[in-house]
């Protein structure tokens, strides 16, 4: 968990160019961060960029600025919350292999059924399901196998086809293997299979261990403002966080403009 005074004077002195960085005992490179933000809101208020300008009556004008989180730091003017800046991370070659290679073996092995007490189901490596009329399908090593073509009519096929495509980016989704946004050609068929299994998606429910949700009728995962997955979110949250709270006076130096 992040936690990060300010010395306000020091911090001051900082933004209006009376002391540099390197020259405090105090100030990190959250602060540096924080005053970049501060200068492009003051720039974007300036240009007319945000449709209006509190600063055009030459009032005085109050901004302050709370980090919420290593990534998240919401601005104020005047009391009044007027943006939070998220701040985007870097990832290792092999975390963005992790979620960038669409065809890969699942992580998750076996099934467990519907838990009503926690919303939750298990579909992993050797689940098979019944689609009906016939059709039926088998999560492999890293793919779902359709069986049944041809049993009924051509749109039974192409619900196969979809139903198939739709457990498919589920699972990797859920297995922290892929955005969020691979499942949205397939919503509405994936939405049907889990109502088939007692998974009720109109409130938080959890596939192989990730929380998920309905936002505007997608699937997401819950509480992450990023579209790639948390487990490797954090990992590189973790990283940014210990190189941020490094003192600006230690030898290493981030510019944000």
């Amino acid at each position: 968990m992040l936690e990060h005074k300010i010395n306000k004077n020091k911090f001051f002195d900082f933004c209006n160019g009376d002391v540099k960085g390197e020259d405090t005992e105090t100030l990190n490179h959250f602060d540096e961060h924080t005053r970049y933000q501060f200068t492009r809101m003051l720039y974007a208020y300036g240009t007319g960029m945000t449709g209006q300008n509190p600063f055009a009556n030459d009032e005085k004008v109050e901004i302050t600025a709370d980090i919420d989180s290593a990534t998240h730091t919401s601005f104020y003017v005047n009391g009044q919350k007027a943006f939070t800046a998220i701040t985007g991370m870097s990832y290792l070659p092999s975390e963005i292999q992790t979620f960038g290679t669409v065809q890969q073996p699942f992580k998750t092995r076996g099934y467990k059924p519907y838990d009503p007490s926690t919303n939750s189901i298990t579909i992993g490596v050797g689940s098979r399901f019944n689609l009906g009329n016939g059709y039926s399908m088998t999560v492999q090593e890293d793919f779902v196998w359709g069986e049944g073509y041809g049993n009924g009519s051509k749109a039974d096929d192409e619900r196969c086809n979809m139903m198939i495509g739709g457990l498919n980016s589920l699972i990797h989704f859920a297995d922290q293997q892929y955005f969020s946004s691979m499942t949205d050609t397939y919503t509405d068929y994936i939405l049907d299979f889990l109502a088939s299994q007692g998974v009720d998606t109109s409130r938080e429910f959890v596939i192989n261990g990730t929380h998920c949700e309905l936002v505007n009728g997608k699937i997401s995962e819950v509480g992450n403002d990023y579209v790639v997955p948390s487990s490797i979110q954090q990992k590189a949250v973790k990283r940014y966080e210990e190189s941020m709270s490094q003192l600006l006076n230690s030898g290493t130096w981030y510019r944000w403009s």
